[in-house]
């Protein structure tokens, strides 16, 4: 077994106040979503399931998990599908304007929540659809795209482009080339796209703020009108909510990453046992 050299080992030691820094006061929602009292107190005074249990008794709860979990559905499958087009679009293609296209694609992630906030009202407002979850997520989907278009561009930089050459050579078709060749490539960065997609929506907040009704309200949205005037523990349960599901993200995020660098270990190894039969 390899060793670690001592500058991996330097480097690990020196993540690890940077990781406890991140992480650290966010895990603080965690002991505070099982506190016994009827307001969030930290450290807890008690222990106590109450403030779980009254959150999935809760209707208007319920309701808000339910509202931000369809527009993080609706906001990652369009995300992946325009982002990853896009990626294959500009993939290996030299043109003028190629710079101004991809600018376009990542403004998203520059222009500030509260502007992008107003302009979807605005327009949602004149198709007279603002209200529902539907708008929501399709605004979602707009600040979500960037992130599926960069990970799915750095996984096509591992693409060789003699493979794409050498099927066309042999016939095969658009659709077998998407299906042989780009799509075991693309499959961690859709993955990856998906998974950002979901965490950034579900996270969202200003552009659902302004896009909310009685009837589409997400859970940040709950939580932010709710820390205002109602301190319960059932926020700090949302709030732990959102942590799992982040780091469950991360964690399947974290597998797959291992799985295909394995497999990438296994490869020369099989063909190395081939050649020798």
């Amino acid at each position: 077994m390899r060793r670690a050299s001592p500058r991996h080992l330097g480097a690990l030691v020196a993540s690890v106040p940077v990781f406890a820094f991140l992480v650290v006061p966010t895990l603080i929602v965690v002991p505070m979503a099982f506190t016994g009292s009827r307001y969030i107190t930290f450290p807890p005074q008690q222990l106590s399931t109450d403030g779980v249990t009254g959150f999935f008794a809760d209707p208007a709860w319920m309701s808000a998990l339910s509202a931000s979990l369809q527009a993080a559905g609706i906001a990652m499958a369009i995300a992946v599908l325009l982002g990853a087009t896009a990626a294959l679009a500009l993939h290996g293609r030299t043109f003028p304007g190629k710079a101004a296209v991809t600018g376009l694609l990542l403004a998203p992630m520059i222009v500030p929540a509260v502007v992008m906030a107003l302009a979807f009202y605005q327009f949602f407002i004149s198709l007279g659809t603002v209200g529902s979850v539907l708008p929501i997520g399709l605004a979602h989907a707009v600040i979500a795209v960037p992130y599926a278009f960069l990970t799915v561009r750095a996984s096509l930089a591992g693409l060789n482009p003699a493979l794409v050459r050498s099927a066309s050579s042999l016939g095969a078709g658009a659709f077998a080339l998407m299906r042989f060749v780009y799509l075991p490539v693309i499959r961690p960065g859709l993955i990856a796209g998906a998974l950002f997609a979901f965490s950034v929506s579900i996270d969202e907040t200003v552009i659902a703020l302004f896009l909310q009704s009685p009837t589409a309200m997400t859970l940040p949205v709950k939580m932010f009108t709710d820390i205002q005037y109602n301190l319960t523990p059932k926020i700090a349960v949302s709030s732990a909510m959102l942590v799992t599901l982040a780091t469950l993200g991360l964690l399947v995020q974290v597998c797959f990453t291992i799985r295909r660098r394995s497999i990438a270990r296994l490869l020369p190894l099989t063909a190395a046992a081939d050649q020798t039969r």
